[in-house]
């Protein structure tokens, strides 16, 4: 009699213990910071976004004996801006020289980093009061493909998100 009352309690805690078992599996994989320093260097070469007559273009490209990412926004432009990307340790930083004149400090977010997406958080900076001035404040690199990319930067004004600027791209063919 006790048998027959604890079977239905014991096949619920097996189906309960599968079901977050399998929870567990669909969770999105965690990237560290050297996996996603490889995933960045996949990136190296030119990238655009063409909205009609209008070409966007960054470039990424190996320095410091492979140890550090440049990104250059509109390389050439008068609103050039670049961001240094490089392992320390266990983490990967970056640091974004930014038109507005200030130095914010991205560090990968790796909880909530994918290898199909790149979070970076706001880690710091120079030339700039994170309480009142703009800047640059966090992000994600989407990894669509092997020839299509998104970046998502939010900027921060008065210590809130004062907007996202999105680039969808694709990597020239050489």
């Amino acid at each position: 009699m006790v048998v027959r009352r604890f079977l239905p309690i014991a096949s619920a805690i097996l189906v309960l213990a599968s079901a977050s078992g399998l929870a567990v599996a669909d969770e999105p994989s965690k990237l560290d910071a050297p996996a996603a320093f490889e995933r960045l260097k996949s990136l190296v070469g030119t990238w655009e976004q063409r909205e009609g007559e209008n070409v966007f273009v960054i470039t990424y490209r190996l320095t410091a004996n492979d140890s550090a990412i440049v990104e250059t926004y509109g390389p050439g432009t008068s609103f050039e801006m670049m961001s240094v990307y490089h392992l320390d340790g266990d983490q990967l930083r970056a640091t974004h020289y930014c038109a507005a004149g200030n130095q914010p400090r991205l560090l990968l977010d790796q909880e909530a980093s994918s290898p199909e997406a790149l979070v970076f958080a706001f880690d710091g900076g120079t030339n700039f009061d994170p309480t009142t001035d703009m800047h640059m404040h966090e992000g994600r690199i989407l990894l669509h493909d092997a020839d299509s990319i998104t970046g998502e930067w939010t900027g921060y004004m008065d210590g809130k998100p004062a907007g996202t600027h999105s680039f969808v791209l694709s990597r020239v063919k050489d």
